[in-house]
């Protein structure tokens, strides 16, 4: 039993690290709640959505908006970065789900 412990650990960790077994990946959620994705650049803003690479996106009412390293943009303290203050040209990643923003990462041109 020693000498095959080795094998027998290293089989769990395995196991654990693929997310364990039963899966059914042919089961898709419904496309409302599958989010995607996506880059771009700011190309145009307005209160409720924005325009990223010509293309107009829903900002979801308090939709997440994050710097670089992930914290969130404030304009003030405790007071929410607005999106009407993203600059054009700004490099985004951001999350969609139902058609809206969900989140977005924001690199303000230098």
């Amino acid at each position: 039993m020693i000498k095959h412990q080795g094998t027998i650990v290293l089989a769990i960790i395995l196991f654990a690290v693929q997310g364990g077994a039963g899966i059914a990946y042919s089961d898709t959620a419904p496309k409302a709640v599958v989010s995607m994705v996506k880059t771009g650049y700011v190309t145009g803003v307005s209160t409720n959505d924005i325009q990223i690479d010509g293309y107009s996106y829903k900002i979801k009412a308090g939709a997440e908006l994050l710097d670089p390293e992930g914290e969130p943009l404030m304009e003030s303290e405790g007071v929410p970065f607005p999106v009407t203050k993203i600059v054009l040209s700004s490099a985004v990643t951001f999350y969609l789900k139902a058609g809206e923003i969900q989140k977005m990462i924001v690199t303000f041109p230098q």
